[in-house]
Parts: structure tokens; sequence; C-alpha cells
């Protein structure tokens, strides 16, 4: 097995932040049984430049650097995959929005249900996507949502 050298860690560290959501591509384990597309969330790049992963089925096996594949998600499908993953983990109350990052105080449920996920975004974005369906203002796609695009923020865009 071949370790990387510290230039690249640093940058696989870089690209996988703790927190990012990322897709697994190709696991070189005929014993695993995470299935190709699978989600799930970065907790860190170790030493040997595997990538450990909480993965959504329930999984912590890491990616093994040189041998496995992943990338981070990128396009609306996975986008929406991962929005509906956070909603059914959304805190019940005093949580952020998973679209502009804001807070949303007091119980989730009462602010707006999203169009395009099942989850709660506050209630500006609410009223955003009422006008983006009437199309009078242009839609925000799903990869640009903070808690698809800025996991680390705050411990997680859709956390505290």
């Amino acid at each position: 097995m071949r370790f990387p050298d510290k230039e690249t860690l640093e940058e696989l560290r870089r690209q996988y932040p703790v927190g990012c959501r990322i897709v697994l591509d190709e696991m070189d384990d005929p014993y695993t049984k995470i299935p190709i597309g699978s989600q799930g969330e970065c907790r860190g790049v170790d030493d040997a430049g595997n990538v450990m992963v909480a993965w959504d089925m329930g999984s912590s096996l890491s990616i093994a650097y040189g041998a496995d594949r992943v990338h981070k998600v990128s396009t609306e499908d996975e986008a929406a995959i991962t929005l509906n993953w956070h909603g059914a983990h959304q805190l019940k109350t005093d949580s952020r929005c998973p679209r502009c990052g804001d807070m949303m105080f007091g119980p989730t449920a009462r602010h707006a249900l999203s169009r395009y996920a099942q989850i709660y975004v506050c209630d500006r974005c609410g009223m955003e996507e009422a006008l983006e369906q009437a199309e009078i203002i242009k839609m925000k796609p799903l990869t640009e949502w903070c808690a698809v695009k800025l996991p680390s923020i705050g411990g997680g865009a859709w956390r505290r």
C-alpha cells in the first residue's frame, strides 16, 4: 500500500472537508453492502489518505486511498437526496435554514416546508420558492443551498 505525501493529504482535506456530503462511485471491496451511489457525510481524512465517512445507511466504512472513489454532491438529483436526508434529521427547534443558512428560531415545523425537498426552510426562503414556482424570479439550484454547498458552517448548515 502506498501512502500519500503531505501535499496530497492537504489537497484531500481541502477537497473533502469535515461535514461535506459525498457520493460513492466505486469501492474495491467485494464484501461491502454499500451500493454505488450511496451518500454520506465526510468525517475527515486520516493520515493514510482514507476518507472517513458516516454513510446514511448506518455504515462507517472508510474510502481507501488509491482503491475507492467518491465525489462531493454535485448534481441536482444528488442534492435533492441530500436535502431529503437532512429533512428527516432536521432539528425540531432552533435549526438553521438549509437554503440560506439563517437561524429559524422556535419550532422548525412553524416555518415553510420546501417545495423542492422534504425539509423546512425559513419563511423568507419559503416565499422565494413560491416566487420561483410562479416564474417571477429565477430558481436557486439545489446545489447552491447552504446545507449542500457549505456544510461546515456552524457544525452544519442545518444544525446549530
